[in-house]
């Protein structure tokens, strides 16, 4: 984690040179709120799949669709299963919902209750701290419930800018002994600096403020992680559907075809064909309407002879069924 107060100047400036600063400024409110929208997609969907209690057991449809994403070689996501996507959450801690009127409980997950905690603690202090010097404490439109469902990136920008307006005040409260903390201090000097202290409500504040530090590099670590979740979530969506679809295709090819009581092993067929089409999806087609027995061989027990028996079936006979089912299939919309 970087050190000191620069940790929040670079939180809120990540990635931003002078260039990008100015462009910044002159962002519209439309682009603001098409980030708005996207973050809130996101924390929607975090909520919804993350969050989510599902039993994880594996199902066949889960063992096929792992199979599936191995024959294409389309991603590299572990083979759990769907269900190793919907992970049960940690235990959380409840804390009553300020609104009591509601007769509900809403619930913090471990990292965004230490988050919280944190910052009330840093408020209490500077609060204190504020009254008597008779400085103003910086407003903020930050609240707990913020941070439910999920911490997101936004609230601790919201988060950040705060402490950058109390910092003012930590400063100003004891000048002489802040002078003593280099702006280079590691979060480890700042805990040491703070031990030192005599007055607690100084030493309460600099202890707070390297605990949110602390606790919104783990919030941001956490997110990245559980949006990476989603991502893979909705990879192996579109996969499922995908084989999903596939299946149901290989299955009316197979019922048309067996309607025809052509003298081929159709499951062989189809199966063998599908097979190849994830190489070659055109080249494969063009094979089964040529020469469907490339994937089948022609079966002339199943060829009934001619003239109740006594013209026996001949190669001919199988050059013309392979040639009337390739036929039918090229006429076959599915």
């Amino acid at each position: 984690m970087s050190d000191g107060i620069e940790d929040l100047d670079a939180f809120l400036n990540i990635g931003n040179t002078e260039d990008d600063e100015k462009k910044n400024s002159e962002t519209t409110t439309e682009e603001t709120q098409s980030a708005n929208n996207i973050e809130n997609e996101f924390a929607d969907l975090l909520n919804s799949f993350v969050n989510s209690d599902i039993t994880p057991e594996k199902t066949k449809q889960d063992a096929e669709l792992d199979d599936f994403v191995s024959s294409i070689q389309t991603t590299n996501v572990d083979k759990e299963g769907l269900d190793s996507l919907f992970t049960t959450t940690p235990q959380t801690t409840k804390i009553e919902e300020t609104d009591k009127s509601a007769g509900e409980e809403k619930k913090l997950k471990q990292e965004e209750l230490d988050l919280a905690r944190s910052i009330s603690n840093f408020q209490d202090a500077i609060i204190t701290m504020a009254d008597k010097k008779n400085f103003k404490v910086p407003e903020t439109d930050y609240n707990e419930e913020m941070l439910f469902p999920n911490y997101k990136p936004s609230v601790g920008k919201k988060i950040a800018t705060y402490l950058l307006g109390c910092w003012d005040i930590v400063c100003r409260y004891d000048p002489e002994n802040m002078k003593r903390l280099s702006k280079d201090a590691s979060d480890e000097d700042y805990l040491t600096f703070a031990e030192g202290l005599n007055d607690t409500d100084l030493q309460l504040a600099i202890i707070s403020y390297v605990e949110i530090l602390i606790n919104i590099e783990t919030c941001e670590f956490l997110y990245k992680q559980k949006l990476e979740t989603i991502q893979k979530n909705r990879v192996k969506k579109e996969l499922y559907q995908e084989y999903m679809e596939l299946q149901e295709r290989k299955a009316l090819f197979i019922k048309k075809l067996k309607e025809k009581k052509f003298p081929i092993d159709v499951d062989r067929l189809i199966n063998n064909y599908f097979r190849a089409a994830q190489n070659d999806a055109v080249g494969a087609f063009d094979a089964l309407v040529k020469n469907p027995a490339m994937f089948s061989p022609i079966d002339f027990d199943q060829i009934k002879p001619k003239f109740f028996g006594l013209i026996k079936v001949t190669p001919e006979d199988g050059i013309k069924a392979n040639q009337k089912i390739g036929d039918y299939i090229k006429k076959l919309k599915v």
